[in-house]
Formats: C-alpha cells, structure tokens, sequence
C-alpha cells in the first residue's frame, strides 16, 4: 500500500539577490628598525678624610669673659632671629601632615555669680543640646548633718555677644544644695535638677515665669536622701529620667512632655541596693547585711541603654540593668522594688564620685574616686585593667572626649585639671593645668562644640577651655588603638 519514493529537488536561483563572492588581500608594513647601546654611568670613587686630631683643653683655659662679650654682641641679633622664628607661619599646619598633634588648653572664659559671694561651690555642669547653654548646680559638697540652707541653679548663655561674667542670665533657687543637673538630650530648654533633700525638679527656660515645671516631693516611694546623679533616656514618645540616691534607690520616672500642657513626671520603676546583694567574700561587702547602699556615681552604656554602672559611697562598683528579674524585695508603696545587681566588680578605698562610658567602645568605662586613682574597666571583667594615679589628691570627675576615642580628663582636690591622651602616654597625663587652688568638683565636654571643656571648683568658678586640634580632632587610627587597649583586659 505504501513505498518509498525519491523525489526530484528543483533549486530555482534569485532573479533579486546576487550571489556573494569572497576574495583575499594582504598588505605588509614597513619592516622596524631595532638598534641595541649601552651606556655607562660615571665611576665612584671613595676617599677616607681625616681631620687633625684636637686636644680638649682644661676649663681653666675658657676666657669667660671673652665668651660674655661675643654672646653680649650677638644677643640683639639672636632675639631678633627667634622672635622671627616664634612669629613665622611657615609651619602651620605641618604637626598634621606629619601626623604630630600639639596639646594645650586655654581658659577663654571665667564665669561667678556675684550674689553668692563665692559660698557656694559648683557640684555638676552641664551644657544644653544646642551648646550654648551651660547650667550650674551651686550647693555645699560636706554636710555633717541635714541641709540647712538653699541651692542654686545658674545658666549662663555663651553664645550671646555680651555676657556677664559676674552673673548669670538666669538663677533659680532651691530649697536645699543641688548635688546634680541633666539637661534633656535633645530639648536645649529642659533640665533636670537632684536636690539635697531628695526632691527631683525639671525646669523648663523657654518660660518666663514659673520654670519649675515638676517635682517628685510628693512621690511616696522617691527619694528621702540625696540624689547623687541624672540620667536622661529617650523611649519613644515619652521620655525616661533615671535617678540615683544616697538612700541606695535608682528610680525610673516617665516624664510626658506636651506642647499645650505642662510635663507629668511618674515613678514607674524602682531599684534598690541592699548589703545582702554583696558576696560576703568581697573585700567591701557592708557588715549590715541589709542596710542600705548609697549610690554616688552612675553611667550608661551608649551601646546599651538598659547596661549601667553605679559608684558607692564605700567604693563599691556594681554592674545593673533596668532589665533585672530579680525577685522583688519587701519594700516600696507603690513600686516593686528589685535588685539591678548583674556584676560586682573589684571597689576602689574610698567613695567613687563618678562614672564615665566610652563612647567609642561598648563596654570600656572609667571611674574616679577620693582614693585618688582613676580605673578603666572592662564591663566583662571583674578588675581594672589599668589604674592610673595623678599623685593629685582627691579626683572628683572623669569624662571621655566626645570625639577622641583615647582622651579624656579629670579633675582632682588639688584643684588640676588633668587631660589623658592614652595614644601618647597609658600613664602620666598629657597637660596637668593648675585651675585653682581649691579643689574641682565637676567638668563636662560641650556636647556640641568638641573644643570645648568646663570645669567648677569649690569658690564658685566655672571656667571655659579650650583645647587645642590635637586634643579635639580625631586622629587615623586611634579607634584600632583603643580596641587594642580593650583586647588587653582579657590577657
């Protein structure tokens, strides 16, 4: 039914597209031309000198007073040289590009308020969050008993063309000594202030009138001792200001801020210190097991605003966090009191007036304290990796720059304030500047000019400096500098 078949194939040529032809063509350039020399350099020749050997004369044989004459002769010419030089501007600039940096600080402004008459020393500074604005808590640093006499709160603006040295643009009192002030981290206008009697007070100095905008006097479960230290915290909306007492309380107030009605304060949280959260093998354990512990110093980790440190007025340093489960203890009114206790770590022998987190590293903080030596801890670790001890007495205040990971300053009981730049020397202090013969119980860093250092002393002087670019500009480097530094705690 089926076969194969071949069939016939037909190709039918384009009568349109012409058939393409391929042809090969070569061309040759010119040959190139190579030609090899050799040439020689001149020969060297070396040649051993050998000046006439000099005898050293007796000293007996120097014409003093020939020597007098020719240096009298040449003196107006030699002064008049360095004066030329010290003047000349042919090095500016020159410490940087050799990566050499230059350390020095200047006191541009000297500020008292008359009316106190130097009876009141500066316990805390602290600048606004535009720079401008220093605040400054005037009271006694000694009571034998309790406070009998006012304190005060003076802000001096900076920036103002005119400003008054001799008085303060604005002076608040208080009932009893302000031990510390806070300005709002972000709000140039608010600051809050811890008094001697326990009392809490934000301020508000956009107003004209009626700046004490809060008080926690009427708080059942705050503070009935005095407040040692303020910390500012941002959550969202509302914001979080963190207290610290004598009566051994860290207290969380949520602070509402509106524009149409005046800030609420309410305590939400509460921690508390007792005797029995020491190990009883710790050098400084408190022999009432339940007794209170007075905190004297605190600071918050950037990194992680739950991780904070707290100084004791027996020396102790404890590692807490506002995130402890501990089981509550059997005090408090109206708030569950725990312990924030994460971390006991080695104490120094007397009271530690301050603690300061690095900005730059998460877990490297420093402390100061009346036993005259300054520590750098690791948070991990339970003892300083590095003691430093300025032979300057008491030191009162420690703070990192807010720009150079290696520097920081402290100041001390003998009235110096004292400026470390651990890339230049891990021990001694780059500049020792004497402030004041009276002890300096505060400085601050202004937060937005990094130049910038204050510091109060115990007469009632707050005094401005400015540092130099080596101590304020940071420098290439430095971060792995430091992060070596913190690698050594574990060695």
């Amino acid at each position: 039914m089926f076969k194969d078949e071949d069939q016939i194939s037909i190709t039918c040529p384009s009568t349109w597209q012409k058939s393409k032809e391929l042809k090969n063509r070569s061309t040759q350039t010119s040959a190139l031309l190579t030609n090899d020399a050799e040439v020689q350099s001149y020969k060297s020749i070396s040649i051993e000198i050998q000046t006439d050997t000099v005898s050293k004369g007796k000293e007996d044989d120097i014409d003093i007073e020939r020597v007098a004459r020719f240096l009298k002769s040449v003196e107006k010419n030699m002064i008049k040289n360095l004066m030329e030089n010290a003047n000349s501007k042919a090095f500016i600039g020159l410490e940087n590009a050799l990566g050499m940096t230059s350390a020095s600080a200047n006191n541009t402004l000297t500020l008292n308020h008359a009316p106190l008459d130097g009876q009141m020393a500066v316990l805390d500074i602290s600048w606004n969050a535009s720079g401008s604005v220093i605040g400054v808590a005037y009271g006694k640093p000694d009571h034998e008993d309790w406070c009998t006499h006012k304190g005060m709160f003076c802000t001096w603006n900076i920036d103002r063309g005119r400003i008054n040295v001799n008085k303060a643009d604005q002076a608040l009192d208080v009932l009893s000594c302000l031990m510390c002030i806070e300005y709002h981290t972000e709000l140039p206008n608010l600051c809050a202030g811890g008094a001697f009697n326990g009392q809490i007070i934000i301020w508000d100095l956009s107003r004209t009138e009626d700046m004490e905008v809060c008080i926690s006097r009427k708080v059942e479960d705050g503070h009935h001792e005095p407040v040692t230290k303020l910390c500012w915290q941002e959550t969202g909306k509302n914001n979080t200001l963190i207290s610290l007492g004598m009566d051994g309380k860290i207290l969380k107030w949520d602070v509402k801020l509106s524009r149409y009605q005046a800030p609420e304060m309410s305590l939400v949280q509460g921690f508390l210190v007792l005797g029995s959260d020491i190990p009883r093998d710790h050098p400084a354990a408190p022999a009432n097991r339940h007794a209170d512990i007075g905190g004297t110093a605190m600071g918050f980790s950037r990194e992680d605003p739950s991780v904070f440190v707290v100084g004791t007025e027996s020396g102790l340093i404890l590692k807490c966090s506002t995130l402890s489960t501990a089981l509550p203890l059997d005090k408090g009114i109206k708030v569950q009191f725990r312990s924030p206790i994460t971390l006991v770590y080695n104490s120094h022998n007397g009271p530690v007036y301050d603690v300061h987190f690095s900005h730059a590293h998460r877990n490297l903080f420093l402390t100061a304290s009346t036993d005259g030596t300054l520590r750098l801890y690791n948070t991990l670790q339970p003892k300083p990796f590095q003691v430093l001890e300025p032979v300057a007495g008491y030191v009162f205040s420690v703070q990192w720059s807010p720009v150079r990971p290696l520097v920081f300053a402290a100041t001390t009981a003998n009235g110096s304030l004292l400026v470390y730049d651990l890339k230049k020397n891990r021990i001694s202090p780059t500049l020792q500047i004497p402030v004041t013969q009276s002890p300096v119980h505060s400085l601050a860093f202004n937060r937005k000019s990094s130049d910038v250092l204050s510091t109060g002393d115990s007469r009632g002087s707050v005094k401005i400096w400015k540092l130099s670019e080596g101590l304020s500009t940071p420098i290439k480097g430095e971060q792995r500098i430091l992060d070596r530094i913190a690698a050594s705690s574990y060695e």
